[in-house]
């Protein structure tokens, strides 16, 4: 019996030995996951107190706050001031997320700028980094005063997932609370706003910690239909609850947004965004502009080309609706020939377009313009 005792004993102990190592083993993986990528583990890893947060939100958009975006009316009234009477006669606007900006490159590098000096003509360029196709229609909306004759919709094909999700940290850790608003589909497919949560002193932190008790329409809240999970005790039980994420994000090699654009996907990412991109286009018509989708590419988009991207959902769903687009990632390829399309695109954490990406797509927006006759009609005498 005391054999017997002592050989259980050592038996327990072996296997709690081994449950902690994996427990343990668990709990530095899911972690490094959370703190990495943020999409299938959430930590909540906000240290912004509430009060900066409040002085800091735009409460319809979500950011840049509104005293931003004061700052970038008074900018460009006096950048329209000082501009020559050319380039009043064939204004543009861009509305987009960082790709549309130009991040990550000098002003004068941008397209934008770029594809102004060409046409002789002001761009006004009202892309925001990390905005969704839904907030870029809301800054459109909200924007009045914009008297553009023709207006771009950036569509970077990875907004599809930030179309479905309210608190960006959900999808890049960051120690900003950045919350959002999203739309949702109602059952006859009309767009619904759902706006960013109330947040007060004394909900804030319960919100950081829980976020699913507030966000009800995000795809990507812990615990929710995207399979993400908060990263909790037991670690081994995160792991497991998570496992259908895991699988439809790196076996099966949908990585990150890209099973978004897939039918019937579970998140309706896709329909909503056909649903946003016909809204703006519809306003677009109402206030006498000429719209036109600009669709960029990500580096990943390339990495995953099989002869067509992935968004060659969304290029068949324009053409069907005759909806004018421009694709820069097909015009790309052509102008790269068999050159590394990572000459494209910068280094380090964000591969956004370099100098060199940033011109081409200029000449490919200039050469359309040119071969549809939208050239201004002094550049085009100029050109004789």
């Amino acid at each position: 019996m005391r054999d017997r005792l002592i050989f259980f004993t050592g038996m327990a102990l072996i296997v709690v030995l081994l449950a902690a190592t994996v427990e343990l083993a668990a709990f530095f993986y899911t972690s490094y996951l959370a703190r990495k990528y943020g999409i299938l583990f959430y930590l909540p890893g906000i240290t912004e107190n509430y009060a900066t947060y409040a002085a800091r939100v735009n409460p319809r958009l979500g950011w840049p706050s509104r005293q931003a975006l004061d700052q970038e009316r008074d900018d460009l009234a006096r950048s329209l001031a000082a501009a020559p009477a050319p380039e009043k006669d064939f204004p543009i606007s861009a509305y987009g997320d960082s790709f549309t900006a130009g991040f990550g490159v000098k002003p004068d590098q941008a397209w934008s700028n770029v594809l102004g000096r060409m046409l002789g003509s002001r761009i006004a360029n009202y892309g925001v980094p990390g905005y969704g196709t839904d907030q870029a229609y809301l800054r459109f909306h909200d924007n009045s005063p914009d008297d553009a004759k023709v207006v771009f919709l950036g569509v970077l094909s990875e907004n599809i997932q930030r179309n479905v999700n309210q608190l960006r940290n959900f999808l890049i850790p960051n120690t900003q609370c950045q919350t959002k608003p999203r739309f949702i589909l109602d059952k006859r497919g009309h767009l619904q706003f759902v706006p960013i949560p109330k947040l007060t002193a004394e909900n804030y932190d319960d919100f950081i910690q829980n976020p699913e008790h507030y966000l009800h329409h995000d795809y990507f809240v812990p615990g929710g239909p995207s399979g993400a999970q908060k990263l909790s005790f037991p670690y081994t039980w995160s792991i497991l609850k998570a496992h259908k994420f895991f699988y439809d994000r790196y076996i099966l090699g949908y990585k990150s947004y890209l099973q978004f654009y897939q039918p019937g996907h579970p998140s309706r990412a896709f329909p909503l965004m056909m649903a946003i991109i016909r809204q703006f286009i519809f306003e677009a018509k109402i206030r006498g502009m000429h719209p036109i989708v600009l669709i960029f590419p990500t580096d990943e988009d390339f990495r995953e080309y099989r002869g067509h991207f992935v968004y060659e959902p969304l290029i068949q769903a324009l053409k069907h609706e005759n909806i004018e687009y421009i694709d820069l990632g097909t015009d790309l390829l052509k102008k790269l020939g068999g050159r590394n399309y990572m000459e494209l695109f910068l280094g380090g954490q964000y591969h956004h377009f370099n100098e060199t990406g940033n011109k081409l797509a200029a000449q490919i927006i200039y050469d359309y313009f040119k071969a549809r006759n939208y050239v201004p009609q002094p550049v085009q005498a100029s050109q004789k």
